[in-house]
């Protein structure tokens, strides 16, 4: 048989070599995860990004965003309905399935649910890449599309969103965004079955008390409400 005649130092080294392949391996598969954040029905959260810019998410939200590449890149990942508060730096972009909103530093809330789409800008200037139309916004504007089609909106007068302080305001929606973002707040599903929901509602309701909030959203179209479960509501014409 043959004997092995490699100098003594090379098995080391080959060793050595071998965790150090590991090390790195292991290094930039971690720089390649993302770190993401999400909220349950009836549920809100604040976080805090990188660069100490912070993000608060709706119910029923997700983020997704890279730490170690964020001095490069500052870019989140958005599902659902956030507001942000944007540290002064280089462009921030908020990715979302129906657009692309981008800042420099500024305060703005963004809304992505189905076939609606929603920016507002409560601070600074913020551009919003949409399709083919790029926009920017400044403070009161919005941006919203629904089913594909661009809608006008009053200019805003709320220094930050409604629904940071548990509430929804609602002007001249359809109804089903009302039911939808019910839903979402408290957890329960809606039937509205009879119910002409393409009728515009403008009001609202409160997340914190779903009896109050019941009637604030029936009332003003002459509707009734019965809960058939602990989980069902079901809405009927009076």
């Amino acid at each position: 048989t043959k004997t092995d005649k490699s100098p003594v130092w090379v098995k080391p080294l080959i060793a050595i070599a071998a965790i150090l392949t590991i090390f790195f391996g292991v290094t930039y598969y971690n720089s390649t995860l993302d770190t993401e954040i999400n909220t349950l029905a009836s549920e809100k959260t604040t976080i805090e990004l990188p660069d100490a810019s912070n993000a608060t998410l709706n119910a029923l939200s997700s983020i997704k965003f890279n730490n170690n590449r964020w001095t490069k890149n500052r870019e989140v990942r958005l599902e659902g309905e956030a507001f942000f508060k944007v540290a002064k730096g280089s462009k921030f972009d908020v990715i979302t399935d129906d657009g692309i909103v981008s800042v420099l530093g500024t305060q703005f809330n963004v809304k992505q649910r189905d076939n609606y789409f929603e920016v507002v800008c409560f601070e600074g200037l913020v551009g919003v890449s949409h399709g083919t139309n790029n926009v920017k916004l400044k403070p009161g504007d919005s941006y919203v599309v629904l089913d594909g089609k661009f809608i006008a909106k009053e200019k805003e007068t709320l220094n930050a969103p409604a629904w940071l302080k548990n509430e929804s305001h609602f002007q001249s929606m359809p109804y089903k965004e009302v039911l939808a973002e019910f839903e979402r707040q408290y957890d329960v599903s809606v039937s509205a079955e009879t119910i002409d929901t393409t009728l515009l509602f403008t009001g609202i309701f409160s997340h914190e008390d779903m009896d109050l909030a019941l009637k604030s959203i029936t009332l003003p179209l002459n509707l009734t409400y019965r809960l058939q479960n602990d989980a069902t509501i079901v809405l009927t014409r009076e």
